[in-house]
């Protein structure tokens, strides 16, 4: 493998939560960041891949359209989102929750101005599971 490689993709299908972080929840609404995490078995292991996002349009935040979004992603159960898994050689190094699959899953194409992601990680825990003992 060379190191300087061209990365692969692979798109897969993973279930999505969004309420994550219950109790700082409310610093994230008022940052007005979207966030989603996508989990499922990868590669023959649990992953967890978090990814928070701005709206493309400020007047989004304004006009109503950022809390209607909010609510529409609480009923997120049995519904799965397309994930693009970013490699370089046979490791996973990156990913993208595709913004016109969270529209049409959601029935909300204002799902499709989700700025690219703010931040996000992958990781073998939930982020449910932050500040857990």
């Amino acid at each position: 493998m060379s190191f300087f490689s061209k990365p692969t993709y692979k798109e897969v299908s993973l279930p999505f939560i969004h309420d994550c972080y219950s109790e700082e929840y409310a610093e994230y609404l008022e940052a007005g960041c979207i966030d989603i995490e996508a989990y499922g078995i990868i590669d023959g292991e649990q992953k967890y891949l978090y990814s928070s996002h701005f709206l493309k349009n400020p007047h989004m935040y304004d006009n109503g359209d950022y809390e209607q979004m909010i609510e529409r992603l609480k009923d997120t159960a049995g519904k799965q989102v397309t994930v693009r898994l970013k490699y370089k050689g046979s490791r996973l190094v990156g990913f993208k929750i595709l913004p016109e699959s969270l529209a049409e899953v959601l029935g909300d194409e204002r799902f499709l101005q989700l700025d690219e992601a703010a931040g996000w990680n992958i990781s073998d825990t939930s982020c449910t599971e932050k500040g857990k003992a």
